[in-house]
């Protein structure tokens, strides 16, 4: 038996995301929907990142099952936590994240993977949806570099990922 080579496309990250942040006082509904995510108090961060500015952590606890006389000890899965956090530009007159992410305040992020980011919004989309609580901000410097600051962001409830919002 011959097997035939599949190599499947990939797609560049550069030009290929998007991502979005709204006051959670402006979604009234969870989850949200795709007119949430078009209204005027959405906002797109996207450009407003750094090439490493996205981060969007998981990790699962595992778990052990000894049983008594068994030399091997049985494991399993437990919760699972998300993490994220962002690194932005800041100090220009047109900044984006760096006004909207207040320290304490609730926000709703809508993050979109592998779609050209002019492409529109469509009900097809999958998004991963986070709802979150921004951490404090921390100016980063850097010698010959431009002024960001980094914010953690921690999710109040569970993460939708590859979600599809509701027309």
């Amino acid at each position: 038996m011959t097997r035939d080579l599949i190599l499947p496309p990939s797609v560049d990250v550069d030009g290929n995301f998007a991502l979005l942040a709204a006051p959670k006082s402006a979604i009234t509904t969870w989850p949200p929907t795709l007119a949430d995510l078009k209204a005027a108090t959405t906002v797109d961060i996207t450009y407003s990142l750094t090439t490493d500015g996205w981060t969007h952590g998981k990790a699962q606890d595992a778990t052990t099952d000894p049983r008594f006389a068994l030399r091997q000890v049985l494991g399993g899965f437990g919760p699972v936590t998300h993490t994220a956090s962002l690194t932005y530009v800041y100090g220009g007159d047109e900044d984006e994240a760096d006004p909207l992410l207040q320290e304490g305040e609730e926000y709703i992020l809508f993050a979109r993977y592998a779609t050209p980011w002019e492409e529109d919004f469509a009900a097809t989309d999958k998004w991963d949806i986070f709802d979150v609580i921004a951490g404090t901000k921390v100016r980063n410097t850097a010698s010959g570099g431009k002024f960001t600051k980094t914010q953690a962001l921690a999710p109040r409830r569970n993460v939708l990922e590859d979600y599809t919002l509701a027309a």
